[in-house]
């Protein structure tokens, strides 16, 4: 699956880069092409500025001088040959014979250098024009460019070839010239400040001078990354939210499959901790019963009495194992009725206190109350806070090492109802300490003890908690003890009795 996911990313981020690339080709295709249309706009203003005055003049300066050294290119044939010019040769002259062949001759000699004369006069009248447009342009060429054209017909030439060719960004142009390897400013935008990372579009203008100078319309776009990102958010943005969630999808796949790998382990060890706790009063039982039945054995009044305590003791024990099995199940489907009502913590505490004292005298320990909560009155179920505090106070005796020593107090703080039970226990390791709430899950260094259960006491000390909108925290260092804190809301909560 990452495998999978990673090739996939990487096909879309070079799809989206390919799609990008062919995206700014074709707009430098398209910007190119409209710097085309404007310098050959400004060679076709030239030529067209050309034809207009030629027309208009009749006569040119003679700057010919060179090229017809000896007379004028358009003069008639027949006085370029008197004046000794050229030399023209008639095919049919002279008599040649009878029947008028002489004059037919001459006939078409003189329409043959008519028609030479007429192709020599154009192509003379031809020769003159190329003549004077070289004239003209090498008279332009040393004109400065602001003169050649003025910049506001190249300013208006650039926006309309800019908007045929569908570049509706704004821009920023330049005419730049190339002086000791530089580029030097000569005309356009005032504020042409291109950045390092900006791609300029340039062209060389007026490529038919001679000499060529090194004159290049330069434009640029400031907006054209942002339009690029605009152009392909399309593939990006649905792009990024499909790999987020593919991301996101692996991720909670992961998640559940380490987590029920993890459940699988953790019911694995509830079964097995089940059965030894339901095993061992059922094995005792039965050997009560046994006892009874056996008729080997005298029984007397005592002996009655012990066998019997012993099937009650462990008939209560297993009854309870099961009640916790079965009261967690209806737990965990929302089936769990509330009663709510003002409960005082201290009075709840104390009592809880008083039947537990017993058990902890029992044990050689000792249990301390401290009881200072001067606000005490909260809302919730008394059964179940009174079973959270004892399943508390009974998780304290099992984990101790010797003697139990135990203090139990109530305080107020920002508007809690706190209730504290601190023990000098075996502690819980730190990587453990943020698991000891879920379902089934038991320390490992609680078996090297020998305390079985099954692992539900503090999940449902957790979720009683979390019902009331309080919250539990737990302190504890190995080998030292733990300190558990119940918060409990002093301020009435809708949100109370979410499980009915």
């Amino acid at each position: 699956m990452a495998i999978a996911a990673a090739f996939l990313i990487i096909v879309q981020m070079m799809t989206i880069k390919h799609t990008a690339e062919l995206q700014e080709k074709n707009f430098s295709t398209q910007a190119y092409k409209a710097l085309q249309d404007v310098t050959e706009y400004i060679d076709i203003l030239e030529i067209n500025q050309f034809y207009s005055l030629d027309a208009e003049q009749n006569e040119w300066p003679s700057n010919s001088s060179g090229i017809f050294p000896n007379s004028d290119p358009v003069l008639p044939l027949s006085t370029l040959e008197k004046s000794g010019e050229i030399s023209v040769y008639r095919k049919f002259s002279g008599n040649n014979g009878k029947g008028g062949i002489t004059e037919q001759s001459n006939f078409f000699s003189q329409i043959q250098v008519q028609s030479f004369q007429h192709g020599y006069n154009r192509k003379s009248a031809q020769d003159a024009q190329k003549l004077r447009y070289q004239i003209f342009m090498k008279e332009r060429s040393e004109l400065p460019l602001s003169l050649r054209f003025p910049p506001d017909i190249l300013a208006q030439a650039l926006d309309t070839a800019l908007k045929r060719n569908d570049i509706l960004l704004e821009y920023k142009y330049a005419i730049l010239t190339q002086i000791d390897g530089k580029n030097a400013y000569i005309m356009g935008s005032k504020d042409y400040k291109p950045l390092k990372r900006t791609h300029q579009y340039k062209r060389l203008l007026l490529a038919d001078d001679e000499p060529i100078k090194p004159d290049y319309l330069c434009v640029y776009f400031p907006d054209q990354n942002n339009n690029f990102f605009k152009s392909t958010s399309f593939l990006v943005f649905p792009s990024l939210i499909l790999t987020l969630m593919i991301i996101g999808i692996f991720i909670v796949t992961l998640q559940i499959i380490l987590r029920q790998k993890k459940i699988s382990q953790i019911k694995n060890d509830f079964i097995n901790n089940m059965t030894h706790e339901l095993k061992t009063p059922i094995s005792t039982i039965s050997l009560a019963s046994q006892m009874l039945r056996d008729s080997s054995v005298s029984l007397s009044h005592s002996t009655v009495d012990h066998i019997s305590g012993v099937i009650f003791d462990e008939s209560k024990r297993l009854s309870n194992q099961v009640e916790k099995v079965l009261q967690m199940a209806v737990f965990n489907e929302g089936r769990l009725k509330m009663k709510f009502s003002q409960i005082d913590l201290n009075k709840l505490a104390e009592t809880v206190a008083s039947n537990f004292e017993i058990r902890v005298t029992n044990e050689n320990g000792e249990l301390k109350t401290d009881l200072l909560a001067e606000n005490p009155f909260i809302r919730g179920d008394e059964v179940h806070i009174t079973n959270v505090i004892f399943n508390l106070l009974d998780n304290a005796v099992k984990y101790s090492k010797t003697n139990p020593l135990i203090e139990l107090s109530t305080e107020n703080r920002n508007g809690w109802a706190i209730v504290q039970i601190k023990d000098n226990g075996i502690g819980i390791p730190k990587e453990h300490q943020s698991q000891i709430f879920e379902r089934f899950y038991r320390v490992p260094t609680g078996n090297i003890h020998n305390v079985k259960g099954f692992g539900l006491g503090l999940s449902y000390v957790k979720r009683i908690i979390d019902v009331h909108n309080g919250k539990i925290k737990v302190d504890s260092t190995l080998g030292k003890g733990t300190r558990f804190r119940l918060y409990f809301p002093l301020t009435h909560t809708q949100n109370y009795g979410k499980e009915n």
